[in-house]
């Protein structure tokens, strides 16, 4: 490829290799000045760095290249990874570019455009790569991007056994492109290359391909690709001599037909870095990558697109009133003449205008009265008039901010630095930048009555978080700061307010600090209560249930002291009225309710008890728990009783092997990985049982007895295929019925043999699986919820035209409220809606929960707010419909619920999934899922060869893929600039979730989120 690529022509100074592996690539360069490797892994790379001493070798990803090398290289070639790896890159992530963000979801992709970019103009890329590039019909948009960018120079397809030394049969093409970002039309070469058509069998394949004379091959077949999808296998019988000339030749053609050379040369004469650079976690950066520090940071800081207040902070003015109205315009250069800086009529003076007397001279002077003694005081004055000029400039740039930074303080939060006034950049680095603004007298006075208001908010709303205390004090600072400002410039939603505080990076935030109540502006409440926390706690009840739940809330157990100072009762006369109700744990050394205490497995919690007991033989409560789990016990059920199946996954794998060795008749080895739900099967040495008993012939391979034995415990039969001729005479992969018929007969044969084996085992053995069975699966006892003593204040029964609660709705609202959440399973016309809005009612009513929110279909939603409307007509609730989730509405509905004390929140699925999540608690949930994947990769090494590959392989592609997505976060974490709240500010701490089967739709199940959770759905 590389002699066919490389023509005398073709000598690159500068030649990357993204993926380099060991050198395959480079080891055929002669002759070039300057060659770049990345490679990934740790140990190829090393070894890579040994082998290539002269090349630049760095260990780590593609993405991780500086900026500087955009525009560079002269050609970029290799043999590059594929998969749906998802890869991170800022630049590619905060892009505009749709395709670059789409790249990003397969490493293949990201690869193709990111290598364009480090090309110069004129350069070659040319990389082998998955055959998916080109048939995919969802790659379209990255194919048309290529040409787009581009001049397609070749395509050709290598036969799927080209890679079978190297353990995998795969389809791959070879694309060569060559950079041209100023081309003004696509060849019928690069439009056929955009599109894909089917072929009988549903295979796609690019049109490049119609007359297969870009395909180095010598058969062609229907069959399938590596993942089991139909595809035209392509098979060269050559070997790799042939295969490599009948390359060279198509490559030869290709580039002597469509490589522009007068492109290539056009470009080439550029300066060569001059020392080597080597980057990575295993070859520390020589002192020369800091030389382009700033220019990369530049260009970084560009690509995130920062907020940059003074290209229309004041442009948005041009409306306001004459006195608050001032248009930045460009400052006249020294040599322009002073004329030219007049303002338009009805402009308001600049604020310190240092021209205006000179502009009034320069009006009064003529040519006939221009003297020598005031050519010479003009003179003078122009000479002082640049120096101030400069010293305006010089104050007008950005500079190191010195002043405290605040938690809240973003990129573009509005600042004063002295006497300035002006913006924040780089906040969360090290050195966060100062950039000042000209402000008119009215700009600077609203600007110094805002801030103290903002930091007034935040000091307030930051410390209640916190602390979950009220800070009365903090509070009336707040609306001494609120007042001040409403005094001078009205309300905060007023036209000309809103536009100055929407400049601010947290502006938004603070329009909603007021509401709108039947037309009028008022405070939002964190003027008067706290919003992040439920200040209104317990402090008196009138019944011991009421007194117990709320107990359940605040310390999540039963305390009987403060439930005592709650309803007023002696301990004695508490725990008799609450008999039945709750039970001494001793395991807990607390009383716990009936509820959580008779349920779940009370087989283990009465042995354990039972234990105690033989130290404790006076403790009468303990006692009394004891007798009444025995009576809670479920009635065992014995090994006649149970059906036992092969691969249960509940019973040992001991008994598994011990079966196994009797079956086949040498010692076997049986895993399973319970995260992935995977077998995996081995023997000790092979017999006849294996390799003929149960043995099974396909066409390609063989399945023996350790495969149908693995088969057997997952209940699966193998996908046999062979190869048969259409009518055409070309040979297409088919079922093999008659081998899969055998493999299924002779699975079933194990899976019979596994029941009777079983059945011939000692008494005592059988004994001990049913044992086993009922300590597992019969040991669990469901807790019976009874609410019928709640009283449902303000409930309004006559609102919703019923007598009362069905008692399988108040047992419900018990449970909820006993539990913090639960499942409600109620069928359709159970009255599951108003289940949901009296338990969230009475959550918030008992102090048990701060904002609960109900989240429903769009479909239902509208009878959802409905029914607490009636239920609670004099409840605050929020619900927000289709018109006011709109995205310029959404972030001021977000901040509305944050800064107000709702009674309840009811919004749709799609109106809940558009709340951002905490980037720290999706941190959180990342590396937990990573940190599985890295227990599970462990084992399988301990595991050697016995784990299937692809097992191993799908897990490392799920790891790669959460530490792009972690990596993301971390950035977005560092370089927050947003000002919209996310579902951990807004303080819900409850969620009912009508249709449960919905949360399927959002990026993290709702139970990882550890919120308490409320559950309807029908079954």
């Amino acid at each position: 490829m590389q002699e066919a690529l490389l023509v005398p022509e073709i000598r690159p100074e500068r030649f990357l290799d993204p993926s380099a592996g060991t050198g395959m690539f480079i080891s055929t360069l002669k002759d070039v000045p300057e060659i770049h490797c990345f490679e990934k892994d740790r140990l190829t790379g090393r070894i890579l760095s040994s082998l290539y001493p002269e090349s630049r070798v760095t260990i780590d990803g593609f993405q991780s290249i500086q900026p500087y090398y955009n525009n560079y290289f002269d050609v970029v070639s290799s043999n590059i990874p594929f998969g749906n790896t998802r890869v991170y890159d800022l630049d590619f992530d905060r892009s505009e570019d749709a395709v670059r963000k789409f790249s990003l979801a397969a490493v293949h992709n990201y690869f193709f455009l990111k290598g364009m970019d480090t090309l110069r103009e004129g350069g070659i890329l040319a990389y082998i790569t998955t055959s998916g590039v080109m048939d995919s019909p969802q790659n379209r948009p990255v194919r048309e991007w290529l040409v787009n960018h581009a001049n397609l120079v070749s395509v050709i397809r290598l036969p799927d056994n080209l890679f079978v030394d190297a353990g995998t049969e795969v389809g791959s093409d070879l694309i060569v492109l060559q950079k041209n970002t100023r081309k003004s039309e696509l060849t019928e070469k690069e439009r056929n290359f955009i599109e894909t058509r089917i072929i009988s069998g549903g295979i796609h394949i690019n049109n490049s391909y119609a007359d297969l004379e870009h395909i180095v091959h010598t058969s062609v077949s229907m069959g399938k690709n590596m993942y089991g999808q139909p595809a035209m296998n392509f098979i060269h019988e050559g070997g790799v001599g042939t295969i490599s000339e009948h390359l060279r030749q198509l490559l030869a053609q290709d580039v002597g037909n469509h490589l522009d050379r007068k492109l290539y040369e056009a470009n080439l004469s550029r300066p060569t870095v001059s020392t080597i650079l080597k980057t990575g976690p295993e070859i520390p950066p020589e002192t020369t990558a800091v030389e382009h520090r700033q220019e990369m940071q530049e260009k970084s800081l560009l690509s995130t697109k920062p907020y940059e207040p003074m290209l229309n902070l004041f442009a948005a003015y041009a409306d306001e009133e004459q006195t608050e109205v001032q248009v930045v315009e460009s400052r006249p250069s020294p040599g322009r003449a002073p004329s030219a800086s007049r303002k338009k009529k009805g402009d308001e003076p600049e604020m310190f205008n240092l021209f205006s007397q000179e502009n009034m001279y320069d009006e009064a002077a003529t040519q006939e009265d221009m003297t020598g003694e005031r050519a010479a005081a003009e003179a003078r004055w122009q000479e002082r008039r640049q120096k101030i000029e400069e010293e305006r400039k010089k104050e007008m740039e950005p500079r190191p901010f010195t002043g405290e930074i605040r938690p809240e303080y973003k990129n573009g939060s509005l600042v004063k630095a002295g006497e300035q006034y002006g913006y924040l950049q780089g906040v969360g680095t090290p050195e966060v930048q100062f950039h000042p603004l000209r402000l008119t007298v009215t700009q600077q006075y609203r600007a110094a009555y805002y801030i103290p208001l903002r930091e007034a908010y935040h000091n307030l709303y930051n410390a209640e978080a916190e602390t979950e205390t009220e800070q009365p004090e903090l509070r009336e600072e707040l609306n001494r700061q609120y007042d001040r400002f409403h005094r001078m410039f009205r309300e905060l939603n007023g036209k000309d307010n809103a536009k100055f505080l929407l400049m601010d990076a947290g502006g938004r935030e603070m329009l909603s600090l007021e509401r709108s109540v039947n037309g009028k502006i008022q405070k939002a409440d964190i003027f008067t209560v706290p919003v992040s926390f439920n200040a209104n706690e317990v402090t008196h009840v009138d019944t011991p249930q009421e007194a117990l739940a709320a107990s359940l809330n605040k310390f999540g157990e039963v305390n009987l002291e403060y439930m005592e100072n709650l309803c007023d009762i002696g301990r004695q006369e508490l725990l008799e009225q609450l008999e039945e109700r709750i039970f001494y744990n001793p395991m807990m050394k607390n009383h716990e309710i009936k509820d959580r205490f008779i349920a779940g497995n009370v087989i283990a919690k009465a042995e354990w008890i039972e234990n105690y007991l033989k130290d404790h033989p006076d403790d009468d409560a303990g006692k009394k728990s004891l007798e009444a789990l025995r009576k809670a016990i479920p009635e065992p059920i014995s090994f006649e009783q149970l059906d036992f199946n092969l691969g249960e996954r509940w019973i040992p794998m001991s008994v598994y092997e011990e079966f196994a060795g009797y079956l086949f008749e040498t010692k076997a080895r049986i895993h399973y990985t319970e995260s992935i739900d995977e077998f995996s099967v081995s023997f000790e040495s092979s017999n006849a049982n294996i390799t003929d008993r149960y043995y099974v012939k396909g066409e390609k391979r063989g399945y023996y007895g350790n495969d149908l034995l693995k088969h057997a415990l997952h209940n699966t039969v193998p996908d046999i295929t062979k190869t048969v001729q259409d009518k055409e005479g070309n040979d297409i992969k088919v079922r093999d019925a008659e081998a899969i018929q055998l493999a299924d007969t002779k699975i079933n044969e194990i899976r019979s043999a596994f029941t009777g084996w079983l059945n011939e085992q000692l008494p005592e053995f059988k004994q001990n699986l049913a044992d086993m069975y009922n300590r597992k699966f019969n040991c669990y006892v469901r807790p019976d919820y009874d609410g019928s003593l709640q009283s449902f204040p303000f409930l309004d029964l006559k609102g919703l035209g019923i007598p009362s609660l069905y008692g399988s709705q108040k047992n419900a609202v018990w449970m909820l409220k006993m539990n913090g959440g639960g499942i409600i399973d109620h069928q359709v016309g159970t009255g599951k809606t108003l289940i949901m809005c009296v338990a969230a009612f009475e959550m918030k009513r008992l102090g048990l929960a701060n904002k609960p929110m109900i989240i429903g279909l769009k479909s239902n939603v509208h009878d959802i707010a409905d029914t607490f409307r009636r239920a609670y007509p004099n409840a605050r609730v929020l619900y927000p419909g289709r018109e006011d989730f709109t995205p310029e509405k959404r972030v001021g509905i977000f901040h509305d619920i944050k800064n107000n004390n709702w009674d309840c929140i009811i919004l749709t699925h799609d109106q809940f999934g558009k709340i951002p999540q905490s980037p720290e608690i999706q941190q959180e949930i990342y590396t937990q899922e990573i940190e599985s994947i890295e227990e599970n990769l462990a084992v399988f090494e301990q595991q050697g060869n016995e784990v299937t590959g692809w097992i191993k392989k799908g897990l490392e592609r799920r790891k790669e893929n959460l530490e792009a997505k972690l990596e993301k976060l971390e950035q977005d974490i560092k370089d927050r600039t947003d000002d919209v709240t996310d579902f951990r500010q807004m303080g819900i701490d409850h969620l009912f979730v009508d249709e449960s089967h919905y949360q399927n739709f959002y990026e993290f199940p709702i139970k990882l989120l550890n919120y308490l959770v409320i559950i309807c759905f029908d079954p």
